[in-house]
């Protein structure tokens, strides 16, 4: 498990998931490319593993 602050995670996610709405957008208006989808596929699974070590983090915190 990672055992970066809450901040740092919480500041990770933040970015992850704006990078994620971007390219959402993106798929929308405009259609993705293959190398696209494959960065949006690895940026989701990342999102998920932050989200992870974020939810650990506040149990530590108490937060």
């Amino acid at each position: 498990m990672d055992s970066r602050s809450v901040e740092e995670l919480r500041n990770e996610l933040e970015r992850l998931m704006g990078e994620q709405i971007e390219s959402l957008r993106a798929q929308t208006f405009g259609g993705l490319n293959e190398e696209q989808f494959r960065e949006q596929a690895e940026r989701l699974k990342r999102i998920r593993e932050v989200s992870a070590d974020f939810l650990e983090a506040l149990k530590r915190t108490g937060g």
